[in-house]
């Protein structure tokens, strides 16, 4: 008689992800009340969650009037990084010139600090809402290009073979077997970039600017108030965590079976 034991599964109730969720924020926040409470810190430098979150009720429609402002620029950056970025791998990626000229760049623009590009940036196009946008752009470019244009070459040499006995034209190539292809890789790369695109445009809010979560973190830092350096670090979490939940599902509807790869 043979014994088998499933290691790692977790009680059905327990697979549902708002669960997850709830039970990993419940131990963050006790750990954050733990550490307040071993290590006697005042309530200016360390604030509790319950104050954080008096100031998050306090200030909301403030926080809304910030944040509005924040996800535009996160929204439109992103999009032009991702359209620029997918553009960019698939010039590299049907032209050989084109990827010698091009790739070495593209490492070159990454190893570039962001703090360093947003004030040049600022400088260039002025302390409006573009020059965020594109400080969101230059954030998000390098992790969707490069994604992209892996995705492109990982597809199997066969399968673009068996397309050319076809007489398949390039374009068909590219609809038929590159594009879906290599929609995991582009949906990667994107992710990763939702994770840094509402940081970048903080960035460069912070930087300079009359309106965004940049300029009331740096409205609260000048006044000492880190209750609401903290509330606006939440409203960080929350957008970034959202544009990153935006495209898992936009990724989900577009390729079911990594889906239901992911669930397995």
């Amino acid at each position: 008689m043979s014994l088998s034991c499933k290691v790692g599964r977790f009680p059905g109730w327990l697979n549902r992800e708002p669960v997850r969720w709830i039970l990993s924020l419940g131990f963050f926040f006790v750990i954050w009340y733990a550490v307040i409470w071993v290590f006697r810190f005042p309530e200016y430098v360390l604030p509790t969650p319950a104050t954080v979150a008096r100031i998050l009720w306090q200030d909301a429609a403030l926080l809304f009037h910030h944040a509005l402002m924040t996800m535009f620029e996160t929204m439109v950056g992103f999009a032009l990084a991702l359209v620029i970025g997918v553009s960019v791998a698939l010039a590299m990626h049907t032209s050989t010139i084109a990827r010698y000229l091009t790739y070495p760049h593209l490492v070159l623009l990454q190893a570039i600090p962001l703090i360093a590009v947003a004030p040049i940036v600022l400088v260039w196009f002025g302390f409006g809402p573009l020059a965020k946008i594109l400080v969101v752009a230059f954030v998000c470019f390098f992790p969707i290009s490069v994604n992209a244009f892996e995705g492109f070459r990982s597809v199997e040499p066969s399968y673009r073979e068996l397309l050319d006995t076809f007489g398949a034209s390039q374009w068909e190539r590219y609809r038929h077997l590159y594009v879906p292809a290599s929609m995991p890789g582009i949906l990667s790369g994107a992710k990763i970039a939702a994770t840094y695109s509402v940081l970048g445009a903080v960035i460069g809010e912070w930087l300079g600017g009359s309106r965004g979560i940049g300029v009331y973190m740096t409205r609260a830092q000048r006044s000492f108030r880190n209750d609401r350096l903290f509330a606006a670090i939440v409203i960080v979490m929350v957008l970034s965590l959202g544009l990153f939940k935006i495209v898992e599902s936009i990724g989900d509807l577009i390729t079911p079976w990594m889906r239901r790869k992911r669930h397995e």
